[in-house]
């Protein structure tokens, strides 16, 4: 090798670092940029939820569907903050579903909903035992009416006396 070749490696070597350090300035910048915004546009969507329209209404007004979806969250809520295990969960939201078909949770006295969340707070008739960690429904027996007899003529006329 020569003199003159080897400077000019030296040269083509050198010219080639520099344009590869700006290529990676380049690169770095904008990596640098696209995470910023990434980052501005996660941190604005934590500050503002947003709720689906259909979990904004009252209890007594959301559909079957959405208020099993509202059950569903309930339950992973509950199984999270009561630490259940799977099999827990499973039956809890077995009891839940269950209830719902037999109409237990139609009014709105029934459920603690957070319509401004989406979210269901509490089920009036749902008890947890802590002692078995198992969940019940508490179902309330059907009121007794008085049965009024029918009052025949005769009866009417001598109780007016």
């Amino acid at each position: 090798m020569d003199l003159s070749q080897l400077l000019q490696q030296t040269t083509i070597e050198s010219t080639n670092e520099s344009v590869n350090e700006s290529v990676n300035e380049s690169v770095n910048e904008s990596v640098n940029e696209s995470v910023n915004e990434s980052v501005t546009e996660l941190s604005n969507e934590e500050e503002e939820p947003t709720i689906d329209p259909r979990f904004i209404q009252p209890w007594n007004k959301l559909e079957k569907g959405v208020k099993m979806n509202r059950i569903l969250v309930f339950v992973t809520q509950e199984s999270i903050d009561k630490c259940l295990s799977d099999t827990l969960s499973k039956d809890l939201k077995h009891i839940l579903f269950n209830a719902c078909d037999r109409g237990l949770f139609n009014k709105i006295s029934d459920v603690s909903y957070n319509s401004e969340l989406g979210i269901i707070e509490s089920f009036k008739c749902l008890e947890f035992n802590e002692s078995t960690r198992k969940y019940k429904i508490s179902t309330n027996t059907t009121k007794q009416r008085s049965v009024s007899k029918s009052r025949s003529n005769i009866d009417r006329l001598v109780k007016k006396k």
